[in-house]
């Protein structure tokens, strides 16, 4: 029994392991995004950044956006650091309290396939009702919220 136990929660953090990483892939995909979608649009946020591009049709923008598509990516990206950062933060702490292994293995891959979702419905890459968004970005929240609970739960007493 005990070694089933300590097999299922290796088997979480290894699940906790990927889906993290794939995560963080993402995030970094962004990033690329941005630049490249910069580019395309030939918005700048600096004028050192000038001498990239050639032409007059430059737009300047300091406070960072400065064209729709450029916003939409740079909102996605935002919305990752509030999300999945804590995500990364809190599973470890919520792994610890030994969680039913049905519900972690669902909860898991499930909050990363939900974030990927939410970051191609903010950027507009799959075309949807509007309110898929706002319940991809419940789900996550939710499940933000119920790790942290349980953990605050079993910690505290």
């Amino acid at each position: 029994m005990e070694d089933n136990l300590a097999n299922e929660m290796k088997e979480l953090w290894i699940v906790y392991a990927w889906w993290s990483c794939v995560l963080v892939l993402k995030m970094n995909a962004l990033t690329w995004f941005t630049g490249r979608i910069r580019v395309a649009r030939r918005v700048i946020h600096s004028e050192e950044d000038k001498i990239w591009l050639q032409g007059s049709d430059i737009i300047l923008c300091p406070t960072g956006g400065g064209h729709e598509d450029v916003d939409r990516i740079r909102s996605a990206h935002q919305y990752d650091l509030a999300t999945v950062l804590p995500y990364l933060l809190i599973t470890p702490i919520w792994l610890a309290t030994s969680p039913l292994f049905p519900v972690a293995r669902m909860i898991l891959p499930g909050f990363a396939i939900v974030s990927i979702s939410s970051t191609l419905l903010q950027m507009k890459i799959v075309n949807v009702h509007r309110y898929c968004s706002t319940v991809l970005s419940l789900s996550e929240l939710c499940i933000l919220i119920y790790m942290s609970a349980v953990s605050a739960f079993y910690y505290a007493f």
